[in-house]
């Protein structure tokens, strides 16, 4: 990463941990159950960030300051919590990078009509190197099925850019890919 990137990647992650703290970091009264199964009463709504023109567009800009484009034949992730996040940086890699990056999601079931799909968007295929990208981890267990459904195409995940990684395991759990959480749950305490 060259001095430039650091430098507009540090910017950036300032505005966006304003926006978490401001709009996505809960603090509830009660634990509530997490997808993962675990209690919490912290909680992190990344769809405040994601779905949110500014801060879509500013975890976008981060991911494309992280990662090396040319590695990379498609971007996606777990429906629903990917799919805004690999929209923009699909979108934001053509407008800003002239780099054609196409996006998919994948479905936790295979459609029931239609073609039957369970990876939609970009057609994955052999020897594809794909980046995907997650709004929050916990587990890392949604990420693990989701890569397991990308293996099965051919396609080769190289790397897992998450905003939030609640640091309860998804860093082990994706420990044989290139795992980069934006943020921790102790960078946002």
């Amino acid at each position: 990463m060259t001095k430039l990137q650091q430098t507009k990647l540090k910017q950036i992650k300032a505005d966006l941990r304003t926006l978490i703290q401001k709009h996505a970091q809960l603090k509830l009264p009660a634990p509530i159950k997490l997808a993962s199964g675990k209690m919490s009463d912290r909680y992190f709504d990344g769809r405040r960030i994601t779905l949110h023109p500014r801060g879509m567009t500013l975890f976008a800009r981060a991911i494309l300051e992280m990662v090396d484009l040319k590695r990379f034949d498609a971007v996606g992730g777990p429906s629903i919590g990917a799919d805004p996040i690999a929209t923009a940086v699909s979108i934001l890699a053509f407008l800003e990078k002239k780099v054609e990056l196409p996006a998919f999601l994948i479905r936790k079931e295979p459609k029931q009509y239609g073609l039957q799909k369970q990876v939609e968007g970009a057609d994955l295929k052999e020897g594809m190197n794909v980046l995907m990208v997650e709004d929050v981890i916990t587990t890392g267990e949604s990420v693990r099925r989701s890569i397991e459904i990308v293996e099965q195409t051919g396609a080769h995940v190289l790397q897992v850019v998450c905003l939030i990684d609640r640091n309860e395991g998804g860093r082990e759990a994706l420990a044989p890919y290139t795992f980069t959480p934006l943020f921790t749950k102790d960078d946002l305490a």
